[in-house]
């Protein structure tokens, strides 16, 4: 749907007031007597430590206990029970946050993330190495909107924030075990110990396994498998009672099968057997996913009388190795797998100040980072594969060609379209299409390509060349564009064919390197104005410079062979007859020696260029800042309006570089507006936050598979806005009866979309002014309810149900018709605790109900008119079962 510009407006007025009805009731009842009480949760969002209820920041925080009790493993479990936020990953190694709409869906390493993943303090570099096991964690914190001034650059759409368990003072040990369906696995080992008076040890082991949950009826490889194994070690050091230093390091081994995408096209399902998204699969390409993942950190926090001195050194890396079936399929016409390989490292170094008094908080910090990486991409084909996309391609620009009228194709979906194309490619590979054998459409492209080469058009004026001579004195001179097409194409056919229906290997490379240094000085001050009223002042200066290179070359090459007679034709194509001397007439010209192997480049055409080797630097630096007024109207009333933005540097290109096409692309930034409300209602019993947003998202660096006839990877900037609203409310009932729900309402649309011209698009066709962004639901709700019934023998039984509505969203950056359709998913536990809290053990299911659900669709099958999606998760069930000692 259209932007409308009243009903946004409506929005916006349903919303502040809805808000400010919020605060009129909160602080009406907020006096009032009640029973049982929610615990507080302590965060560090604004690096110190304070109840969540008293930070003017949007945030969603989690404990351990709550992540376990929701069946949570990870970030991408996380993001359903999130209000503003999705994760909906297929992958670990390629993942995508979103918060608020604001999400970067590049997955090469060109540019960085828009969401800031921090782990103990430590920003992570490179998606690949932020989705880590989420086992021993005290709690993750997740801060919406800019958090440009505390978290740095990077932060556009918000900040993750990681913090694991720090060693205690005692010794104790816990076991949890998990066992499930599809050979589900997991185990977490967790050692604490107190090796002295003041140093302490914490050891953390755990392993996840899972086979697949549909099967691969072509055979071999599985996908979609899990096997995790992570290792964490912390030592605790307290030399005085000032000073803490905590040193943390811990490895991470994955070797799985990676994500399973199966093709939605159906002519290519029914090929392979009958194969489905929400069924079994049928795949050629074996699918990777291996990654060997380290990190080390040194924290030194020492307090002076009235001052606190942080130091946070770390060094961390991965070796990643990621291998996937594009095009959902396991026929060889359409084969097409890419492999991503990755070395990275990264060094960080914060300082940090804090101070307070009785009028005044602050921070003064400074940052330091270095990141280093290679990644290579590889792409493998056929050359079936190449006859598919030729078709495809043909089908696009000419449907009427294979007996579809212009308008009844224009009102296809791309699915449709798709499936067209691969009923044709089936009829030309059994020769059902009279005139168009296999092969065809391979040897159109040569043609165009031969007619387009310099070198092509020097053999044959070399080849015509002392026909020219003789015919000088009838002012006539003949060239490559007198050749006749048609024979042309018929003689190219003859060594295209048997390349084609040979299905011959075809797969090329590109290599990028990158040294990325980033520098920052920040400050953020909060003033108390009155014994109610709070000012907070806060900037970030970042320096950001990188230097980047893109190696690539055409590896391959199209057989190029003209033999026979070729026929002559004058500019408008009919037929010459050149009179010669002894009376007859000169109509073909042999081709005794025009061979020629034609290089390309399908998945890296970069713009024709056959050799690319780029060496590209450049440095970008940004002011960022936020003011923060709250009010305390009571004690368990808190209101908020903050002004806030956020830096991402800017990138560069991997794929290509090309004229018209600037190979750095532009620093980006977020403009938010926000109302708060905070409130602890009825002696602590409810609990209810909302807030309203709007923010402008200028420069957005978006991901795209563009171009005619040969699509590449290119990295656009573009202009967004986004308004919204969010709700969470938790509710101690009874002592034993807990409830609590999230909503959140997002409308995002382009406000300028960048046209690349170079590339042939075009305002009126290419343009998305107006259009929603990707992956981003309007609106989603969750509801939790747990009841805990105690055991007259001690201990208890705790019942508990989490229930979830996803509105529908956009599911493909390639194609925005494709929308995923609303969905809800229902999980159930129930768990009994021992009398001695020493024995834990539950029972649990999720997706209860079973729904199939689209996580996405298409990706880079696409290009080959053979989208494939991926699913979430079917019904999972299992049991877990603690050990404490």
């Amino acid at each position: 749907m259209m932007h409308n510009a009243d009903k946004s407006g409506k929005n916006r007025l349903f919303t502040l007031s809805t808000l400010s009805g919020a605060i009129a009731v909160a602080t009406a009842f907020g006096s009032t007597a009640y029973a049982a009480e929610i615990e507080e949760v302590v965060v560090t969002a604004q690096k110190r430590a304070e109840n969540l209820q008293d930070v003017p920041i949007a945030i969603s925080a989690f404990t351990g206990d709550s992540m376990k009790a929701m069946g949570v493993k990870n970030l991408t479990d996380l993001g359903k029970f999130t209000p503003g936020v999705e994760m909906n990953n297929d992958t670990p190694l390629q993942p995508t946050y979103s918060v608020r709409g604001i999400e970067t869906g590049d997955f090469t390493v060109g540019s960085d993330p828009a969401v800031a993943v921090y782990v103990d303090g430590v920003y992570t570099g490179r998606g690949a190495g932020a989705e880590i096991p989420l086992a021993d964690i005290e709690r993750v914190e997740v801060l919406k909107g800019p958090q440009g001034t505390l978290f740095g650059r990077n932060a556009t759409g918000g900040a993750i924030h990681i913090i694991s368990q720090k060693p205690q003072a005692e010794d104790s040990a816990e076991l949890n075990l998990t066992a499930g369906n599809y050979g589900r696995t997991s185990s977490d080992l967790l050692i604490n110990s107190q090796l002295s008076d003041n140093v302490y040890g914490r050891f953390t082991a755990s392993t996840n396994r899972r086979d697949s949950f549909a099967d691969n009826i072509n055979g071999g490889a599985t996908t979609g498998n899990i096997d995790t194994q992570t290792y964490r070690a912390s030592l605790l050091w307290e030399p005085s009672p000032d000073t803490e230093v905590l040193w943390r390091a811990d490895y991470g081994i994955m070797d799985q099968g990676s994500a399973l995408r199966s093709s939605i096209v159906p002519t290519l399902q029914a090929q392979d057997g009958g194969t489905s998204v929400f069924g079994d699969y049928a795949l050629d390409t074996p699918t990777i996913e291996d990654r060997d993942s380290w990190g080390t950190s040194l924290s030194i926090v020492h307090d002076f009388e009235n001052v606190t001195f942080t130091s946070i050194t770390a060094y961390r890396g991965f070796d990643a190795h990621l291998q996937q079936d594009e095009d959902g399929t396991a026929n060889p016409d359409y084969m097409f797998g890419s492999a991503n390989f990755d070395d990275q490292t990264q060094f960080s170094q914060e300082f940090r100040l804090n101070g307070a008094s009785d009028t005044l908080k602050w921070t003064l910090g400074a940052s330091y980072s270095r990141e280093e990486l290679e990644h290579v991409t590889d792409a493998y084909f056929t050359a079936g594969s190449l006859e598919s996309f030729a078709i495809y391609e043909g089908l696009k620009a000419n449907p009427e060609l294979f007996g579809i009228p212009q308008a009844a194709f224009d009102q296809m979906t791309t699915t449709q379209q798709e499936d067209a194309a691969a009923q044709i490619r089936a009829a030309m590979a059994a020769g059902a299409i009279p005139g168009m054998p296999e092969g065809t459409a391979v040897t159109s492209v040569v043609y165009d390509l031969l007619m387009a080469s310099e070198d092509f058009h020097q053999q044959i004026d070399a080849q015509l060349a002392p026909l020219n001579q003789m015919l000088a004195a009838y002012g006539m001179e003949l060239g490559a564009n007198n050749l006749s097409k048609a024979d042309m194409m018929a003689s190219l056919m003859t060594g295209i064919y048997p390349w084609v229906t040979a299905d011959t290997p075809w797969n090329e490379s590109v290599t990028n390197t990158g040294d990325y240094r980033s520098a920052a000085i920040y400050g953020d001050v909060t003033w108390t104005l009155t014994d109610k009223m709070d000012l907070t002042v806060g900037a970030r200066y970042t320096a950001d410079e990188k230097d980047f290179t893109i190696d690539s070359a055409y590896q391959n090459a199209l057989p190029v062979a003209l033999t026979g007679n070729i026929g002559l034709v004058d500019d408008e194509g009919n037929p010459l007859q050149i009179p010669l001397p002894d009376g007859t007439f000169l109509t073909a010209i042999p081709m005794p020696g025009v061979v020629m192997q034609q290089p390309f480049g399908m998945a890296f055409n970069n713009n024709n260029e056959p050799v690319l080797n780029a060496k590209l630097n450049d440095s970008w630096s940004d002011l960022s800042g936020r003011i923060v007024l709250d009010y305390r109207w009571n004690d368990d009333v808190m209101t908020f309006i903050s002004l806030a933005d956020g830096f991402k540097a800017g990138g560069f290109n991997s794929f290509a570089v090309a004229d018209g096409i600037d190979p750095s692309f532009d620093q980006e930034s977020v403009t938010n507006l926000e109302i708060g409300l905070k409130s602890s209602l009825f002696d602590n019993a409810v609990r209810f936050n909302a807030s309203v947003f709007a923010y402008d998202y200028d420069n957005l660096q978006q991901l795209d598979l563009v171009g005619k006839p040969i699509p590449n990877y290119y990295l656009r900037n573009a202009d967004a806005e986004g308004r919204g609203a969010e709700m969470e409310i938790q509710w101690a009932a009874t002592d034993n009866l807990f409830v609590a729900g999230n909503y959140s309402y997002l409308d995002t649309e382009y406000t300028r979309y960048q046209i690349i011209e170079s590339i042939g698009e075009t305002e009126e066709e290419n343009s998305r002014v107006g259009q929603p962004r990707v992956g981003t639901p309007k609106n989603k709700f969750n509801i939790l309810a747990e009841y805990t019934i105690p055991l007259n023998a001690g201990g208890d039984v705790v019942l508990r149900g989490d229930y979830n509505w996803t509105g529908e969203r956009v599911g493909s950056i390639s194609d925005p018709a494709r929308v995923i359709p609303d969905y809800q998913l229902f999980n159930l536990r129930a768990g009994w605790n021992s009398a001695s809290d020493r024995y834990s053990a539950a029972l649990w299911v999720q997706n209860a109900t079973d729904e199939e659900v689209a996580g996405g669709y298409g990706g880079t099958g696409a290009a080959i008119g053979a989208s494939p999606a991926w699913r979430f998760m079917p019904r999972m069930y299992g049991a877990d079962f603690t050990v404490r000692f």
